[in-house]
């Protein structure tokens, strides 16, 4: 009797063995997936005083990933060129961002933006030539107007180009010298601007011109030497889950 039990354990042991060789566990069973953000781009993503990662994207990407596909994730921030130079040496797995054919060479892409950022206007309330200001439509049409960035947006860069722009440190000295009438116009990111004049205070004093003159997809970028660069398909369609059913509305708007 006892041999016949012994028997059946080894059996057992021996299916688990096989099962085991053919099937083996996902490869996030035993690795955490190693996602790499900008530290400074609230409320896109940012690092706290915590020096925990938070925002936007933290929020759809840990829903996503971690919660919806069961996939363990760090969630890591660094200056922006240091976390997609990780992500092209394979150091780091995956970062989320606007697709360029530069990136497309060392990641693989989700088909569905994780969000989808627009540019406007934003103008000083007491601006005289406000009227006009309202009747911007195109990136072309700026050109009739002095304009504030701040270096190091490569959107500015590329965009802004030969137009009469005032260039600052930071955002945040950019909206603080709009706010003072040094230029008419700063052309930015939507919820970036608006989340930054909460945070300054500069409600009474800076408005949103609502008109969209360009827009952009941030999608999931995944490395080519990443073990998880099979996992778009499947995130994808997560992501037209949580849209279909209001929960990426309800990430949104937590950050308005």
């Amino acid at each position: 009797m006892m041999r016949k039990s012994v028997s059946k354990l080894l059996g057992f042991f021996f299916v688990l063995s096989i099962i085991a060789i053919n099937y083996p566990l996902p490869s996030w069973a035993e690795n955490e997936m190693n996602l790499v953000y900008f530290h400074n781009y609230p409320p896109f993503s940012w690092k706290n005083k915590n020096h925990e990662m938070e925002g936007i994207l933290i929020d759809v990407l840990d829903e996503a990933l971690r919660i919806r596909m069961g996939i363990p994730v760090i969630h890591l921030g660094y200056p922006w060129k240091r976390a997609q130079k990780y992500v092209q040496q394979g150091t780091a797995d995956a970062f989320c961002t606007v697709p360029t054919p530069e990136r497309r060479k060392y990641t693989e892409i989700s088909t569905e933006p994780v969000i989808a950022p627009v540019f406007t206007l934003f103008a000083m309330a007491k601006n005289p030539r406000i009227e006009e200001i309202r009747t911007v439509r195109t990136i072309k049409d700026l050109k009739n107007f002095s304009l504030g960035h701040f270096l190091g947006a490569g959107w500015a860069k590329k965009n802004l180009a030969g137009l009469n722009v005032d260039w600052a440190f930071t955002l945040e000295l950019t909206l603080k010298k709009l706010a003072h009438g040094r230029f008419d116009i700063h052309p930015g990111v939507s919820q970036v601007v608006r989340f930054e004049i909460r945070r300054l205070g500069l409600k009474d004093d800076l408005i949103e011109i609502p008109n969209v003159i360009d827009r952009k997809s941030f999608n999931l970028c995944v490395g080519k030497k990443s073990p998880y660069a099979n996992i778009l398909p499947r995130f994808d369609e997560t992501l037209r889950k949580m849209r279909k059913h209001g929960v990426l509305k309800k990430i949104y708007d937590k950050y308005e």
